[in-house]
């Protein structure tokens, strides 16, 4: 890893589109993110009605979603950050 990279989050790095390695220190947080993520989409999937489905999803994603918003299970993501 160069300097320039040591000094950014991994997080950061994924959203510029930077490989990342599974020998990355930071590595492990993305790991929390994808169990967290894992977790949270089988509760988004099995939400019976439209509020917590939506409460889940902002949840899920770290944004909270508009009221308006209206989301139709099974939903699916890879990682939930960066929607």
């Amino acid at each position: 890893m160069n300097p320039t990279q040591q000094q950014r989050d991994i997080f950061a790095r994924m959203q510029s589109g930077e490989p990342i390695r599974l020998n990355d220190p930071e590595y492990p947080k993305v790991m929390e993110v994808v169990s967290r993520t894992l977790r949270l989409s089988v509760e988004l999937n099995n939400s019976p009605d439209v509020d917590q489905t939506r409460r889940l999803l902002s949840a899920l994603i770290g944004t909270e979603m508009h009221e308006s918003t209206v989301v139709f299970v099974p939903f699916h993501t890879n990682f939930g950050r960066f929607i």
